[in-house]
């Protein structure tokens, strides 16, 4: 019996694992023997459909979530994490059902509200972003992920100023956000503020350069440096030697620096799942665009800026640096 106790403990430890792998095997053991009660095994289903997610693998997530529902219908990180699941399925509306179940049994989950802003923010419908936003940083007024994320709404909105403010704010909590430099230096480049932006784009490739925020933000940087007439490769090619670029938006790095052509571009954007080609064909659309500007293409330069314009979700940052460059080139 000893023995035993010992087994299940050493479980339980590896259920509460930070690493994903072992908490699926810890948790997948306490599973199999069955002897949990309702609300553990419950638990134990909940942390092993997390680690699920925390490894992209939603539908398993999805599957070991509704299990821990079925078992125990009150706990709210449940539907919580089912949310996040289905969020990154891009299935919004079930997401939303999911939050709302985990606010209504905890009224002050401001994870919930963040999350769920997250979702209206991926929906488009950034005013409801904006209020759930509010609402988790009225639980937690140093909530810096959530300063960072509502500026990233009301940047969608056109509201660059309240934009502004929130990611100084984000930023003030949490100096380690390089995304938060990185949309910051973005309104910065919309705003054709362009010390200020180069700033925070060097500011977000040193913090962190091999993260996909550095390779956004070389790309912006590459940006800058079109629009004042050089092509300078440097940090590119920096960024380029230690991130993984086998992944999006890996193939515009790639293209910037000349390994790719715009044909090999687009057609990198046009794999991987449906629901996020519409944001690959915005970026390639974007970046072609702004090459060809570079080069005096004007003709071309207008037809993949229009494009990315059209096409680029509402939620997509490159939507309104699109229009911006079609109005300063006078389009």
């Amino acid at each position: 019996m000893a023995a035993m106790g010992q087994s299940r403990q050493e479980n339980l430890n590896k259920c509460h694992s930070a690493d994903p792998d072992t908490r699926i095997a810890g948790c997948s053991a306490l599973i199999q023997v069955g002897k949990e009660t309702t609300e553990d095994l419950s638990a134990a289903y909940e942390i092993r459909g997390v680690a699920y997610e925390d490894k992209g693998d939603y539908d398993h997530a999805i599957e070991d979530l509704n299990e821990s529902i079925r078992l125990n219908p009150r706990v709210a990180d449940s539907f919580y994490s089912r949310g996040i699941a289905y969020n990154h399925k891009y299935e919004f509306d079930r997401a939303i059902q999911d939050y709302n179940e985990a606010v209504r049994l905890k009224s002050d989950f401001k994870y919930a509200f963040w999350a769920r802003g997250h979702t209206y923010r991926n929906k488009g419908e950034f005013d409801r972003a904006i209020q759930d936003y509010n609402e988790a940083i009225r639980l937690d007024a140093n909530f810096a992920g959530a300063y960072g994320d509502r500026g990233e709404a009301f940047f969608h909105r056109g509201d660059y100023k309240s934009a502004l403010q929130d990611y100084n704010e984000a930023i003030g909590l949490n100096p380690n956000q390089a995304v938060a430099y990185n949309n910051r230096g973005l309104v910065y480049l919309i705003q054709n503020k362009l010390p200020a932006a180069i700033a925070d784009f060097e500011h977000t490739i040193f913090a962190s350069p091999s993260s996909i925020a550095a390779i956004n933000a070389a790309l912006w940087l590459d940006v800058v440096s079109k629009r004042q007439g050089f092509d300078d490769a440097h940090l590119l090619a920096q960024v380029a030697s230690v991130a993984d670029l086998s992944k999006w938006p890996g193939p515009v790095l790639k293209f910037d620096l000349g390994q790719v052509t715009a044909a090999e571009l687009m057609a990198a954007a046009l794999n991987g799942e449906a629901r996020v080609q519409s944001f690959q064909v915005c970026d390639a659309n974007f970046f072609i665009g702004e090459e060809a500007l570079f080069h005096h293409q004007r003709t071309e330069a207008l037809t993949h800026l229009r494009a990315a314009h059209d096409s680029c979700p509402k939620s997509d940052g490159t939507r309104d640096a699109a229009l911006t460059e079609l109005k300063r080139v006078g389009m």
